[in-house]
């Protein structure tokens, strides 16, 4: 049977506690030896250089130079030295700022052992991991995004957004008007806008489009 290669992980964080936890976690996982450990980024970049790990175990609050730079910079000049950035932080944000940096994968400190250890053994096979957690923020975010440049190309603006919401409710003009405080023949106009705009006859057809475009 052809033995897996041992993966190589450097871990960096500026809390000794968290590095030695990480360390003798690791340790007792097969296939996985940890060959060095940094504080801060310059001793960082200076182990990577000398011990070309497989992998980083990356915190993102370092002092002096954060974990965003750091990762860039690892990212640049050891293309085959992959970074998991491993933060208490969870933020879309910072998750795309880390992505950004060119980190290979994202997790939490509260994060199992086995999901630890899973994620350096993917990330080390070329593959990409992200913390589950934040995974349906970021589809989220992107969602919002995609709904946003769907109602910019469409040419809709917020209040007629709005209206077709209150169609797919089933609101009369007379509801709508109510409700936006408008008057019911300018619901009429707004709608006929709506209408042109989505290249429809009817509020039915309005919905249908709608939905069908993510508007709604």
């Amino acid at each position: 049977m052809t033995r897996q290669p041992v993966i190589r992980v450097m871990i960096v964080d500026d809390h000794p506690v968290v590095r030695e936890g990480l360390s003798s976690m690791l340790q007792a996982a097969s296939g996985i030896d940890v060959v060095g450990q940094a504080a801060n980024a310059p001793e960082a970049m200076r182990k990577a250089r000398e011990l070309r790990p497989d992998v980083v175990l990356l915190d993102i609050r370092l002092p002096g130079v954060d974990g965003w730079q750091l990762c860039r910079t690892l990212d640049a000049i050891l293309p085959d030295t992959y970074v998991i950035m491993l933060t208490s932080f969870e933020d879309e944000d910072y998750l795309l700022k880390a992505l950004r940096a060119g980190a290979r994968g994202y997790l939490l400190k509260t994060a199992t052992q086995e999901e630890i250890v899973d994620a350096i053994r993917a990330v080390a096979g070329g593959k990409r991991l992200l913390s589950a957690p934040l995974i349906d923020k970021l589809v989220a975010r992107f969602s919002d995004m995609a709904r946003e440049l769907e109602r910019l190309e469409s040419g809709l603006e917020e209040e007629e957004i709005d209206i077709l919401r209150l169609l797919a409710e089933g609101a009369s003009n007379k509801e709508i008007a109510l409700r936006t405080h408008w008057s019911e023949v300018s619901v009429k106009r707004k709608l006929q806008t709506i209408f042109d705009k989505l290249g429809v006859e009817d509020r039915t057809s309005a919905v249908v489009e709608a939905m069908r475009r993510g508007l709604i």
